[in-house]
């Protein structure tokens, strides 16, 4: 089973004042990722017009208080620059496709409004956490959102959280961030059928859902005679300023292949962080050094997930 093959103790590799947990060689059976990703935006496009009626009025109503706190600001307004980030669910922090469709419709009423500031496209978060393989989930505590939206140019995030009420009622609640202390506002929408149903269906994730192409020459440790590589030399990856200042505490996981002379080769991201982590990441790893896997004696190549955890002290 595969399960008995991946009990293996855990190291910790320490950087500066945080650290860097190297998990097991924990071999994915690559047929299990599969799926497809999908733009939010597209998702909100090919569903508007399931929101209630009174749902577009509610939004301008809250994209109007929204514009007035920032024009409020002392921040100066040629460089204000806001992103509206996905609404999750204030019970679980989950992410549905009704959170995606009132964020989208939340964004384009708060550019409507915007004098003085300017409303970032969504298309350009997305792709961001697309390009680099990010669970949503993963950057919505507390600073990181914002910490995130600033190393991309945006001086503030707008961010939602809905909850169901009695009486087909939806809380939404905005969280404006940026301007000094957090500032809220609420307004009940009403829930049709279809955005119950939106509701109840999550949004696609931007982690690596497609599988690995079999490769030539590249085996499966632990299958047929197969052994599991062990890394002798796996100094840890640096920890990005950015992500340092944020605090940010997460998972990297990368699918590699240990060539026969022990050495990391066509390294893949499967689920990344953002900051320039990713990339100091598979820098490091590229600088691995392995007991290669071997079948019948004799090294062989073969591909494995290594997983980074981060962690600041």
């Amino acid at each position: 089973m595969w399960t008995s093959l991946l009990k293996k103790t855990f190291s910790t590799l320490r950087a500066g004042n945080s650290s860097w947990a190297l998990g097991p060689f924990s071999f994915l059976l690559t047929a299990a990722l599969s799926g497809t990703l999908l733009s939010v935006s597209a998702v909100a496009q090919d569903s508007a017009s399931r929101l209630a009626p009174n749902a577009e009025a509610q939004m301008n109503s809250l994209a109007s208080r929204v514009a007035g706190q920032i024009r409020q600001s002392k921040i100066d307004p040629e460089n204000t620059k806001v992103f509206v980030f996905d609404f999750s669910n204030a019970v679980d922090k989950e992410f549905s496709k009704l959170g995606g469709l009132l964020a989208d419709h939340f964004s384009t009423a708060l550019r409507n409004q915007a004098d003085g500031f300017v409303v970032l496209d969504r298309p350009l978060l997305t792709a961001y956490l697309k390009d680099n393989w990010i669970d949503q989930k993963a950057i919505q505590s507390n600073g990181i959102a914002l910490a995130l939206a600033r190393s991309m140019g945006a001086t503030a995030v707008v961010r939602g959280d809905l909850e169901q009420e009695p009486d087909h009622q939806l809380q939404l609640t905005l969280r404006l961030e940026g301007f000094g202390p957090a500032w809220s506002a609420g307004s009940l929408l009403t829930l049709t059928g279809e955005m119950q149903a939106l509701f109840r269906e999550p949004l696609p994730t931007f982690m690596r859902t497609s599988p690995i192409p079999a490769e030539p020459g590249v085996l499966i440790p632990g299958m047929d005679g197969v052994g599991i590589p062990a890394c002798i030399y796996c100094p840890p990856p640096l920890y990005d300023d950015d992500a340092r200042a944020a605090k940010y505490q997460g998972t990297i996981e990368l699918s590699v292949v240990v060539t026969p002379d022990g050495r990391s080769d066509s390294i893949l991201v499967l689920q990344g962080a953002p900051f320039l982590l990713n990339k100091q990441a598979v820098e490091a790893v590229q600088k691995w050094k392995f007991k290669p896997a071997e079948k019948d004696g004799k090294p062989v190549r073969v591909r494995v997930p290594i997983e980074i955890t981060l962690r600041v002290n």
